[in-house]
């Protein structure tokens, strides 16, 4: 059963019914991401798309207050008019909602310049699992708070509150952009070496991707391992920045919308079964290494593919939704001291690769605190002890 929320108080009270019900809540947005996530135990979904629309917006503050079911789309459509951006690109369909990209952290190539979606995030309002209003930062760009609950939330998967209202930092809309594609050998020595001399390079590029030949075919590139950049700017800034790129040699302008294209790969890619999703991540030092060993794991699986945002040392591994557990345990073991954090699994395999991310007694605290009674995507993180 689906309940629709139309406002804070009617969210407010479907938190306080839930919770006095003991009846647990699974907390969506447009449902894009809906499968992503470990199971959860709810019958019953709360969606917050309803719940949409433009609160304030003063574009001489670069500030804009929006509710948690407005969409990116309408984000963009809106700030666009006044020469301002979000610079907030997950993966996925710009139709996506607000409150649903903090509640998941998401990000995607952007964040080399301009930071994850806690950076973008000024303040929050949501309401927590015994039904309280609580509001978090504010809605402007220097603030001063204790506990910093904008960034507790970003990233909790709805397990401590649901977003209702969001504060966001703009940019100003970025003039002569510029898509520049970069050979990168295929041995880790040189492929490191290669990285060093792009992220070294004078100037600070709004995305740095490495795709394999999988990626760029998909996005419509040659057939073979390489660097995206975007820059953006002042007309003198981005042509002193793509000399000082096309130094280094083996550099060619390519069209702006492969990185649409990059941001739906999945949708694209298997757009009946989705597929499964994982970031591996290390120190941004050891990159080509971790690049180069989950490579020749992927090679096993026919159809998957990967691209590496290189400035946060994060590989993203897409792979088929038939893909083994034991290939997926060899995947996200591929490389000493490295993390694996699942995006999308099949329901039967996150017992297994991983059954809690909040074990911990502060993450328990934190979640008893702000839902005692469990009924805010119980399971999401993991279980309760």
């Amino acid at each position: 059963m689906t309940a629709i929320a139309s406002g804070p108080d009617t969210i407010q009270e479907l938190v306080r019914d839930a919770a006095a019900a003991k009846t647990p809540l699974r907390i969506s947005g447009r449902s894009h991401w809906i499968d992503a996530g470990r199971p959860v135990d709810a019958t019953r979904i709360a969606t917050i798309a309803t719940h949409s629309g433009i609160v304030d917006y003063v574009p001489g503050d670069l500030t804009i207050t929006v509710r948690a079911g407005t969409t990116l789309r309408e984000i963009e459509d809106v700030t666009r008019a006044e020469g301002q951006w979000l610079p907030l690109d997950p993966f996925g369909s710009k139709d996506g909602t607000i409150g649903a990209t903090i509640a998941t952290g998401s990000f995607g190539p952007l964040a080399h310049a301009f930071g994850r979606a806690r950076d973008l995030v000024l303040g929050v309002e949501f309401v927590t699992g015994d039904g309280k209003v609580v509001r978090g930062g504010g809605r402007v760009v220097k603030n001063v708070a204790g506990f910093d609950l904008v960034r507790l939330v970003t990233g909790s998967w709805g397990s401590i509150g649901v977003v209702t209202e969001a504060t966001l930092r703009l940019y100003s809309l970025h003039s002569h952009p510029v898509t520049l594609s970069l050979g990168a050998p295929d041995g880790a020595a040189q492929l490191a070496q290669r990285i060093t001399s792009i992220l070294n390079a004078p100037g600070i590029p709004f995305a740095v991707e490495l795709i394999d030949a999988a990626t760029a075919q998909r996005i419509g590139l040659r057939n073979q391992q390489q660097i995206i950049i975007e820059l953006g700017g002042n007309e003198a800034g981005v042509v002193a920045q793509k000399d000082a790129l096309a130094s280094l040699g083996g550099a060619s302008e390519i069209d702006a919308t492969v990185w649409d294209r990059l941001r739906n790969i999945e949708e694209v890619s298997e757009p009946q079964s989705p597929p499964i999703v994982l970031r591996l991540s290390s120190r941004p030092a050891r990159i080509a290494e971790l690049w180069s060993n989950a490579r020749a794991v992927l090679s096993e699986a026919e159809g998957a593919f990967m691209h590496a945002t290189l400035k946060f040392g994060v590989v993203r591994c897409v792979l088929p939704s038939d893909s083994s557990a034991s290939l997926i345990e060899r995947l996200a073991a591929s490389s000493p001291g490295i993390t694996a954090i699942f995006e999308r699994l099949p329901h039967t395999m996150w017992q297994a690769l991983s059954p809690s991310v909040t074990a911990d007694r502060i993450s328990q605290g934190i979640k008893r605190a702000f839902d005692p009674s469990n009924i805010l995507n119980p399971g999401i993180m993991g279980p309760m002890s």
